[in-house]
């Protein structure tokens, strides 16, 4: 799982890398505000693969007296730092790039040449840019076979952030390359540099979305998102073979990692039953709940015996 994550980070960190060189070099040649738009965007998914590469090594690390729970929560975190460099290094870059070329109305008589490699370029990150989003695809495909979730629904509602955040990533990299190429060719065509500035805030929303959506779904992580619906109804369902639990007044869960979760819970049992029943109870119980789901590394239980 974790391996899944990495090998999709590896690879989208690779491709950006080289593809912010081609990219400046082509904005430097062509002057294509939205050529160096797509720097800035490729320069800002590079830094969010440290990120996110930050996050999944830090969250490996074992549970200490400083946080009892693990370290899971790093990925939400760097995740969420990810979004917001997004945001600030490349939404907000395009939009200032596309509006200073809309405002400035200027005109850029470009050799053959240049334009041949700036067109280049976006062709070979078009190539990169889909080879790392097979990778991220296949990821997401891998985990949400594992949760019996469709492909949207693992988009939507997974806690694995670093492997949807490179999903993502890529796809607006590939929008951004296609508005690009667009942008920079009608400009070619019609002599109207605008094209290429509308190309540019086109890809400057496209980043803001992605940045929003990405930014919402760690914060709701990062704030103590539940278990899946399945995962709590699994929960119950363990609990309910209990002859011995009368009822579960309440079971709680929390996502403490994309592959960790916590369960708390208060349990009525038999009236009949001792504090060495109830002990006993208590290991068979998290035997049962460790088996139905391995994600559950922590649970805490609170159980009261029936009032007569």
């Amino acid at each position: 799982m974790a391996s899944e994550s990495k090998s999709a980070v590896l690879a989208a960190m690779g491709a950006n890398a080289a593809i912010a060189v081609g990219k400046l070099v082509g904005g430097s040649l062509t002057g294509s505000a939205s050529m160096f738009a797509e720097a800035g965007h490729s320069i800002a998914d590079t830094v969010n693969q440290v990120f996110l590469l930050a996050g999944l090594n830090l969250s490996a690390h074992k549970p200490d007296d400083e946080h009892p729970h693990g370290y899971g929560k790093e990925q939400f975190f760097w995740s969420f730092l990810a979004a917001i460099f997004i945001f600030v290094a490349g939404a907000a870059f395009s939009l200032y790039e596309g509006t200073r070329t809309l405002l400035h109305d200027e005109t850029h008589h470009r050799e053959t040449f240049e334009v041949a490699v700036a067109f280049g370029v976006l062709g070979a990150a078009f190539l990169f840019e889909s080879a790392s989003m097979f990778i991220a695809a296949r990821a997401v495909s891998a985990g949400a076979r594992r949760k019996g979730w469709s492909f949207i629904r693992f988009l939507r509602e997974s806690p694995d952030a670093t492997t949807k955040t490179v999903f993502f990533e890529d796809g607006a990299a590939l929008n951004g390359l296609v508005f690009a190429a667009l942008g920079l060719g009608l400009s070619e065509v019609t002599g109207n540099e605008a094209w290429d500035g509308i190309a540019s805030v086109a890809i400057g929303v496209i980043l803001a979305v992605v940045a929003l959506i990405l930014g919402m779904q760690a914060r709701r992580l990062l704030l103590g998102a539940a278990a899946s619906p399945e995962v709590r109804a699994q929960l119950a369902e363990t609990i309910a073979a209990f002859p011995e639990v009368e009822r579960a007044v309440r079971v709680l869960t929390m996502q403490l990692g994309a592959h960790s979760i916590l369960v708390t819970g208060e349990l009525q049992v038999r009236r009949d039953m001792n504090v060495e029943a109830i002990e006993a109870l208590i290991v068979r119980l998290d035997e049962a709940v460790s088996s139905r789901v391995p994600e559950v590394i922590d649970t805490f239980w609170e159980l009261k015996r029936v009032k007569a």
